[in-house]
């Protein structure tokens, strides 16, 4: 059986950016992978080199090398999570006509975590808010796929003159002066 309340807020809803990730983007993973990496190749150098022959060397030369090799993917992500909270910061700037909403990558970064929606007002009228949805996949391997979507929340009551008010804000912004008969 469909969900009448769920086709709805689909209805309701307009994606703003989508993007994957991909099983083993993140930097704490990719940083193991490559500690055990680097712990091999340091066991095959201890052969050639005496000086990595402690304990004490072989932890720094494992910490150091995954580091190093982390590195640039931890540069990578910050510089895309940078990128879209941009381009939802000025989506948002362009929805609600103002600054005042605009999200810090940390902030955007904790809505993609927990799920929470930022409420908007659009003209200080409540009814628009953002949040980050993910698609559940059934394959443990395939990349995870995110949305960060606008939800149009009609009021419970008067949705008549909610409708009359984005008819207006519409007519307003086209810069039109039409009278609506109802």
């Amino acid at each position: 059986m469909d969900n009448p309340r769920h086709d709805q807020s689909r209805q309701n809803t307009v994606v703003l950016v989508r993007w994957s990730r991909k099983p083993g983007e993140n930097p704490l993973v990719r940083f193991v992978m490559f500690s055990v990496f680097a712990l091999i190749l340091c066991l095959i150098l201890m052969i050639f080199i005496h000086g990595l022959r402690s304990f004490g060397a072989v932890v720094l030369f494992t910490v150091i090398v995954a580091a190093v090799l982390t590195g640039p993917s931890l540069s990578r992500r910050r510089a895309f999570m940078t990128g879209l909270t941009k381009r939802v910061n000025d989506t948002i700037a362009e929805v609600t006509g103002t600054l005042d909403d605009q999200l810090s990558v940390k902030e955007f970064r904790r809505m993609v975590k927990s799920g929470e929606r930022l409420p908007l007002l659009v003209g200080g009228v409540p009814g628009l808010n953002l949040h980050v949805e993910r698609v559940a996949s059934v394959e443990t391997e395939t990349p995870e796929k995110w949305f960060a979507v606008f939800t149009v929340v009609p009021p419970e009551i008067g949705t008549a003159s909610f409708d009359r008010l984005v008819a207006a804000a519409n007519d307003a912004h086209r810069g039109t002066t039409q009278t609506n008969g109802s």
